[in-house]
């Protein structure tokens, strides 16, 4: 029950995990990011997705809404995935379920019927619940092999490939293959600021000379962070994960986006400069996380050039 795009979808392994264990079921997701149940939509083995307002306690009536929603279904098996999350056990203890599967942490005050003891390795934060049904189930996991899902249907990859193409050239025949997303807006300690952006893309044409840079804004009416390149805002999560799947590579701060990009076949690097790239970056085999901090623009630039 967090608002953020990013740890909704380190949730899409565990979904893809649970359906292949047993494809049957119907999966239920209690959330809190707004767009959840858009994003999801048609997604293998998600039957319901019930979305929690974050952070709005004026908006209770919605709340109360969603609620009744997952207390009106009784459940076989209701797992809190995430060891440090207070929604979490509140929504594990209002749950009607026969089972009860998290973390025995010391944050865990829910009452449990299956307890897992926390894995002792630091892993990425997308790995840690799939421990959850691999001991109870006693199911192979492969955690070098784990990626975020999101699988969107081929009439919408091709729309975001219009999308690309016609910010590149008004009038598009197809996206070229040279397009290289990219995001550079981010909160707080996060944020890149824009003269990096700027040295990072002259270093980077230097070594591709025929590479496209498109940007990716988070508003309409956000400026491009450089006016050399092609811009597009796409206000649907689905759309603008199908437009980064166009993408050659895709390059973003450490946010949203960059998550969404991970979901999909574009590779994707990840710039770091306060969290910690081996719990939050992405998980592709071709993708990459660069802690910045320490690095030139024209250094990160030669490491993307090798994607």
């Amino acid at each position: 029950i967090n608002g953020r795009i990013g740890n909704m979808l380190f949730l899409t392994p565990l979904i893809r995990y649970l359906h292949e264990l047993l494809p049957h079921a119907a999966i239920d997701l209690a959330l809190a990011y707004p767009a959840a149940a858009e994003l999801l939509r048609g997604v293998p083995g998600v039957r319901r997705v019930m979305v929690f307002p974050h952070r709005a306690p004026q908006r209770l009536g919605r709340y109360l809404a969603a609620l009744r929603s997952l207390r009106a279904c009784r459940y076989d098996l209701a797992i809190d995935p995430t060891e440090f999350s207070t929604s979490g056990r509140i929504m594990l203890a209002l749950t009607r379920s026969r089972y009860r599967l998290g973390f025995a942490s010391s944050a865990q005050w829910a009452p449990l019927t299956h307890a897992v003891p926390l894995p002792v390795q630091a892993m990425h934060q997308a790995v840690r619940p799939l421990h959850l049904p691999h001991r109870i189930f006693a199911a192979p996991l492969d955690a070098a092999a784990v990626t975020l899902w999101l699988p969107l249907p081929a009439q919408e990859l091709a729309e975001g490939r219009r999308l690309v193409a016609q910010a590149i050239q008004p009038e598009p025949l197809q996206t070229p293959s040279n397009a290289f997303g990219f995001f550079a807006h981010a909160a707080n300690l996060k944020r890149i600021d824009r003269a990096w952006w700027v040295a990072f893309w002259d270093a980077f044409l230097a070594l591709e000379p025929q590479a496209l840079p498109v940007e990716f804004l988070p508003a309409a009416a956000q400026p491009p962070t450089d006016a050399r390149f092609a811009s597009l805002h796409v206000p649907s999560t689905r759309g603008l994960t199908a437009a980064i799947a166009a993408t050659r590579v895709f390059i973003s701060t450490d946010t949203g986006p960059m998550h969404l990009a991970s979901s999909t076949a574009a590779p994707t690097v990840g710039l770091f400069l306060a969290s910690d790239p081996g719990l939050y970056g992405p998980l592709k085999p071709d993708d990459l996380a660069i802690d910045i901090g320490r690095l030139a623009p024209g250094e990160v630039a030669l490491r993307c050039q090798q994607v």
